[in-house]
């Protein structure tokens, strides 16, 4: 698990470009289609810097109870902070998805935004999920269900001007995107599919080469150098240049909405 823990500098970084970019807005979408009953006790596994904790925290009503989870102290440290004053009060650990420090069934709703694929063990990361959740439970998971312009775009540049293993990486958070494997993991790990549907969201490049080095490829263009790294950032403008409004690309991206229960 190593290889997914995140340094100080890369948590503030995910927080400053990917969360307003994209996790935001999938988050607003996915609770746009998933009302929050009142006084729910709620889990964020893998909740990040807390993008998608922070939504339940603006909507919950009445005396639930909030938990957000991830593997990365960096992250939970950085949730912390970030949780406005204003809202549900929120507790943030950090923690392994199978080893989740809770005793059986005691959550009503879990929520995974974008965890599912980086989880090694998927099936013990699924099965200690269900342990968590009281008997008729919800888990509602999003997966992005194709790789996305941007992230295609950019791993067609890598392959072009620093290597294959870059490449690979830029499209590593798409690696789990079919629906049927996805379905089928749920179901052997003793869920019930209730829905499945598709979200779109917009994700929005205001600077494109500081959100291009805020990904995990950042150390590959900083090896190659300035030249190069500026040739790929040129590429990917050029590739995305049908999505440009003024000076900002408004990219596409989709993303599996699963709801399950017990």
């Amino acid at each position: 698990m190593d290889k997914f823990r995140l340094t100080h500098a890369a948590a503030q970084k995910y927080d400053k470009h990917s969360v307003p970019a994209m996790f935001g807005p999938l988050a607003r979408a996915t609770l746009d289609k998933i009302p929050l009953p009142a006084d729910a006790h709620i889990i964020d596994i893998a909740c990040g810097t807390g993008a998608l904790t922070r939504e339940i925290a603006s909507r919950l009503k009445g005396n639930g109870r909030i938990v957000g989870a991830d593997l990365n102290e960096t992250m939970t440290e950085l949730a912390t902070q970030r949780h406005p004053s204003d809202a549900h009060e929120a507790i943030y650990v950090a923690a392994d998805v199978c080893e989740l420090p809770f005793e059986n069934a005691v959550f009503d709703i879990a929520f995974c935004q974008q965890g599912l694929q980086f989880f090694p063990d998927k099936s013990a990361a699924l099965a200690e999920t269900r342990r968590i959740l009281k008997k008729g439970g919800k888990l509602n998971l999003t997966c992005w269900s194709a790789i996305s312009p941007f992230n295609g775009a950019l791993s067609d540049a890598l392959s072009d001007h620093v290597g294959e293993a870059a490449s690979t990486k830029a499209k590593a958070p798409f690696s789990f995107r079919d629906g049927d494997v996805i379905r089928e993991l749920l179901e052997g790990s003793g869920f019930i599919i209730e829905a499945h549907q598709t979200i779109v969201l917009e994700r929005r490049f205001e600077n494109l080469f500081e959100q291009i080095m805020a990904l995990p490829i950042e150390k590959d263009l900083s090896e190659a150098g300035d030249l190069v790294t500026s040739a790929v950032v040129k590429d990917v403008a050029s590739k995305l240049s049908k999505y440009a409004v003024g000076e900002v690309f408004l990219v596409p991206q989709e993303a599996h909405l699963f709801e399950a229960q017990t």
